[in-house]
């Protein structure tokens, strides 16, 4: 959606005389920092809640497979690319809307 709503911002960076590839890697690091930030936060909520609540019940400290972890983390990152680079794609496709 947020793709969809820079339309305006895109176009005038197509007329300006940045290319559609320039375009698409700007969009595609934007996501990729967005996605990695996500990640980066949920990590240390979820070990901020976990953590003291399993050393409280069990004595021990949490364990997740890092094999698992990576898992989740390569989907998160994925599905934000794939969600701002098919958007991005298709507004690229389209004539710069009129103010």
């Amino acid at each position: 959606m947020t793709v969809l709503d820079r339309r305006r911002e895109l176009g005038t960076l197509r007329l300006i005389g940045t290319t559609r590839r320039q375009v698409l890697g700007m969009v595609r690091w934007e996501a990729l920092l967005v996605a990695t930030a996500g990640i980066a936060l949920g990590t240390a909520i979820a070990l901020a809640t976990l953590v003291p609540m399993m050393r409280g019940l069990t004595g021990e400290d949490p364990y997740v497979p890092p094999l698992t972890y990576a898992g989740f983390a390569g989907a998160a990152v994925a599905l934000g690319l794939a969600a701002t680079a098919l958007p991005a794609r298709a507004a690229l496709r389209r004539t710069t809307p009129k103010p």
